[in-house]
């Protein structure tokens, strides 16, 4: 071997991780769906405006980060699109119905990809989203299978990032688009108290770090990838966090409660009320950021 050219690395997996993430969404399925709806991401606002009580708000503000999304990357209609952490399928359904493209989502759940599966087929959109249970950075599919990799809110589970722009690289078409909205931490050094913040919202979460968005610029530059914009939406969803959109609270019915859900779920399941709090803490102080970024695997 030419000593000059490294040898492909392979991505550094972390199966105790993979396994966590599984459990945390598939014990918090059913409260995600029964508080968030179609989905479980973000909701996006424009500047001054706060998010209302009714659900017709909560949707409309969900759907609205897809579709902003959607204009950032300039996602073409009728795009064959790989949905990196599917959920249950609300930003597929999105993508698979008014811009009719054909997609396929991995979860680690498998309760999550299942019920995404239900979910196309109530909607009749079976026939272009399909959803499995597979690890992202192993799903098997050829070189330039798809137009558009999309990563909504899944970038934070992953240990090996540098993997995950290396592998949508590979996925990609020439020409084709990575799309990613991602939770992210300010650039720069956080003193100690902001350390421990985000400390506590990685364990709530399991996650095992968090990227700043220049970062994730750099990563996407470093795999080979061009035209990489990226945006600042932390003003914009930080919102979701408002007890009003999270609503939280509103199944948090006293400690009696909490131990019983903990004593038939799992002591995990307990982080699912802890992050509301916690988040909002760190969108108000700035040391949680969000944004998005598009980036376009370059032409021969």
């Amino acid at each position: 071997m030419d000593p000059a050219v490294e040898p492909a690395r392979e991505p550094a997996t972390d199966p105790g991780l993979n396994t966590a993430v599984e459990r945390y969404y598939d014990i918090t399925l059913d409260l995600y769906e029964e508080l968030w709806g179609e989905h479980v991401h973000h909701g996006f606002w424009d500047e001054g405006q706060s998010p209302a009580l009714d659900g017709a708000d909560r949707h409309a503000a969900t759907d609205r980060l897809v579709r902003e999304l959607v204009e950032h990357a300039a996602v073409p209609a009728g795009s064959r699109i790989l949905d990196v952490g599917c959920g249950i399928g609300g930003p597929a359904l999105q993508l698979a119905g008014p811009l009719g493209c054909t997609v396929e989502g991995v979860t680690l759940s498998a309760r999550q990809a299942a019920r995404a599966n239900e979910k196309a087929r109530a909607a009749g959109l079976d026939h272009r989203a399909r959803f499995h249970q597979q690890d992202a950075l192993s799903t098997g599919h050829p070189d330039a299978a798809f137009d558009v990799v999309w990563a909504m809110e899944s970038l934070m589970h992953l240990p090996d990032r540098p993997a995950f722009f290396a592998e949508a690289h590979r996925l990609l078409r020439p020409g084709g688009t990575l799309a990613v909205a991602t939770w992210a931490v300010r650039d720069g050094a956080l003193d100690a108290d902001e350390r421990a913040l985000v400390r506590q919202i990685l364990q709530h979460q399991v996650m095992p770090d968090f990227s700043s968005l220049e970062e994730h610029e750099g990563l996407a530059r470093a795999a080979g990838f061009t035209d990489v914009a990226v945006a600042d939406w932390s003003a914009a969803v930080a919102n979701s966090w408002d007890p009003a959109f999270a609503r939280i609270p509103q199944i948090d019915r006293g400690p009696a409660a909490m131990r019983d859900l903990a004593r038939t779920r799992g002591v995990d399941v307990l982080g699912f009320f802890h992050a509301g709090p916690l988040m909002k803490k760190g969108f108000d102080t700035g040391v949680i950021t969000y944004g998005a970024l598009r980036a376009v695997k370059p032409r021969p």
